[in-house]
């Protein structure tokens, strides 16, 4: 009977095995096929029609890392940098409600503060909340030592830590991050690109400028 449980263990796992690696070489071959694509060489010497392009591509694919935007439209960060301010000089031009941020390696689309405000107060979804000290300091562990387990930020804290995890993790302040490593297979945690948004920094390098405040506010759905 045993020999038919671990006949029918190892079967699970070999299929489980060729799911993952046929997933795995989907997302290479799609990754692959996006990096051969090119932009015609008339637009990358059209400074306003790559504008267009660029603006479009963010628009398209949301969270847009500046590499793949440099070797897209062949150009260095500092030009990536000067065509987005360009597009963002537009929207505040025309008032809109639109506007592209960088945030860490990439920049993404979203809408400006105020345009936000109003959206909340139109849907009455959001609701102020101050953050408490005890899940403040969670959420401190986690920005400045990440990648950390579950049982290391417990160890640091000296508290369990769970409660204060998930509702980081509903809020979209934190996510996973991935096995420990190859021998560890406990799940980590680090913080998002919505935890820089929040608290207005680009890149984790900006960090110590969050010790410096003293009543820190997010976003909580109802």
């Amino acid at each position: 009977m045993n020999n038919i449980d671990n006949s029918t263990t190892q079967k699970e796992e070999i299929e489980k095995n060729e799911v993952d690696n046929e997933f795995i070489n989907i997302q290479t071959e799609n990754a692959e096929n996006k990096e051969k694509f090119e932009i015609d060489a008339s637009i990358l010497s059209d400074k306003e029609e790559l504008e267009k392009v660029m603006e479009a591509i963010i628009y398209v694919e949301g969270n847009v890392p500046i590499s793949r935007l440099r070797n897209l439209f062949k150009c260095e960060n500092s030009d990536i940098r000067n065509h987005i301010e360009n597009i963002n000089n537009k929207y505040r031009n025309s008032k809109s409600a639109i506007e592209i941020l960088e945030i860490g390696d990439s920049v993404m689309m979203t809408i400006t503060p105020s345009t936000f405000g109003t959206l909340s107060a139109i849907y009455d979804k959001k609701r102020k909340k101050k953050i408490s000290k005890a899940m403040l300091q969670t959420l401190s562990i986690i920005a400045y030592k990440q990648p950390l387990t579950k049982a290391e930020i417990d160890d640091i804290r000296q508290s369990d830590s769970g409660y204060h995890l998930r509702v980081l993790m509903d809020d979209g302040f934190i996510a996973w991050k991935g096995r420990k490593d190859y021998l560890d297979k406990r799940q980590t945690y680090g913080t998002t690109d919505k935890f820089l948004m929040h608290f207005g920094i680009n890149t984790l390098e900006d960090l110590p400028k969050l010790r410096e405040l003293k009543d820190l506010e997010f976003n909580r759905y109802e």
